[in-house]
């Protein structure tokens, strides 16, 4: 995500993952060259019924 350049330290954005059971994000947040992550369990869907 840096190096295609999806991720721009000048400018804020978010990039979401979802992989084996976890959600991971990244966000500049706009900040000069820091990348904030946070890693935390996917809640799981609800069942739904008919």
């Amino acid at each position: 995500m840096l190096t295609s350049g999806e991720l721009n330290p000048r400018h804020q954005h978010t990039v979401t993952l979802y992989a084996k059971g976890l959600t991971c994000e990244a966000d500049t947040l706009g900040s000069c060259g820091y990348v904030y992550l946070a890693v935390y369990p996917t809640p799981a869907a609800p069942a739904t019924t008919v």
